[in-house]
């Protein structure tokens, strides 16, 4: 009677483990994906936690990408050395393994349970193999009212190859999408530069006129340049490759180092750039870099779409637990029925085309990491009146 039950509960797993596959083949939002896998896996194995490590070849590191009992978006770029942890024995060996009590094994990191505040008393893990290299680790930990066994270890397996193939896809699917995106995008500064080119080259320019079309050739020149580095920090973000580097530091000191970088590009359009900070402001846990990437894209807007003489104001304020950031602008403004665009991928408001050179992917870059940082953004705009950025940025009391 127990052999007949135990099967038939076998079945019962694996007929979940058919619908739950089903649901991750259709999902190609990575973050999303990464997320139904950690919470199918603690479904199919009977495990109170389960987390997702992605392995960087290059950095030869793993790296946490979701968890089920991880709160905040920046634990997700947490770093495990392949030569000091489980799950770096399971990239090196690729091969499962069972762990009775992980925290009294040498290979156990001990740094994941001082940032998740769970004991870990039972380990289950399995490499993620694509074409014969692993791709990541998804492991399970303390099994419900028992230890985990070979059983719980065949449906993972299962799951991890349908999970290899969701994350590859959905890899795959981003890629392809931002290629095409840009092969359309560089089309019209490559035109340019080959129309410039073939003029230049059969001398039907006269000679006042070579200046302006050496000028037009470094400015597509720079503009491709441009595309290609936000390109590659944009694929880096939503293909989860680029991760987080998190410290503990005085964010008021960045709001002063932003201002002196941007001041004298503000100087030169005659701008009064304003800084409103208070005396102290919270220290916040972050990536300073990419933080400071995210504030100089905006505070360059708001000088290029300016109007000479306007203003530029960058605020910051304490609130509760969130730290509020302001960056405001008296410039072009964006019309009503494109500000739900702004944040896509290569676009840019039809007005300002002509009139400022730009790539169109700043901004989606601004929201990533804001949005990485486990923060908001917003606006409000109106045309020649200006606009207003509205961070929010969570901080620990």
């Amino acid at each position: 009677m127990k052999k007949n039950k135990a099967h038939s509960t076998l079945l019962n797993r694996y007929q979940k483990l058919i619908n739950i596959s089903c649901d991750l083949a259709s999902e190609l939002d990575l973050n999303i994906l990464l997320s139904k896998i950690v919470q199918a896996a603690c479904e199919v194995s009977d495990a109170k936690e389960a987390s997702i490590l992605l392995y960087d070849p290059n950095k030869k590191t793993l790296y946490f990408q979701a968890a089920t009992n991880l709160d905040s978006r920046l634990k997700r770029g947490t770093a495990v050395p392949l030569d000091e942890s489980i799950a770096g024995w399971i990239v090196n060996h690729q091969k499962p393994l069972i762990v009775d009590n992980p925290q009294k094994d040498k290979r156990h990191f001990n740094y994941i349970g001082q940032i998740t505040n769970i004991e870990c008393s039972s380990l289950l893990g399995i490499p993620l193999i694509s074409k014969g290299s692993v791709i990541g680790v998804l492991e399970v930990i303390n099994k419900k009212g028992g230890s985990f066994n070979k059983e719980d270890e065949a449906v993972l397996l299962a799951l991890g190859a349908q999970a290899t193939v969701a994350i590859v896809n959905s890899r795959l699917f981003l890629q392809s999408d931002l290629i095409g995106e840009f092969v359309h995008e560089i089309r019209t500064p490559l035109s340019a530069l080959n129309a410039a080119a073939h003029l230049l080259k059969n001398n039907r320019v006269h000679e006042d006129q070579k200046k302006k079309m050496i000028d037009l050739l470094e400015a597509e020149i720079q503009s491709l340049s441009d595309m290609s580095s936000s390109f590659l920090d944009l694929a880096r973000l939503e293909s989860g490759r680029k991760q987080y580097n998190v410290n503990e530091f005085d964010i008021r000191d960045l709001f002063i180092e932003c201002h002196e970088i941007i001041i004298h590009e503000a100087h030169k359009l005659n701008l009064l750039f304003i800084l409103d900070l208070p005396d102290t402001l919270p220290r916040i846990r972050g990536d300073r870099k990419q933080l400071k990437q995210a504030f100089i894209n905006l505070l360059n807007n708001a000088v290029k779409y300016n109007k000479i003489e306007g203003e530029l104001i960058l605020k910051a304020k304490a609130e509760q637990d969130q730290l509020v950031i302001i960056i405001s602008d008296t410039g072009l403004g964006i019309p009503e029925d494109e500000q739900s665009r702004i944040f896509e991928k290569f676009y840019r408001v039809k007005s300002h085309r002509d009139q400022v050179p730009g790539t169109g992917l700043g901004l989606s870059v601004v929201k990533h990491i804001i949005q990485g940082h486990g923060g908001e953004i917003d606006f409000t705009s109106e045309v020649d009146v200006g606009t207003t950025f509205t961070i929010t940025l969570p901080y620990e009391v």
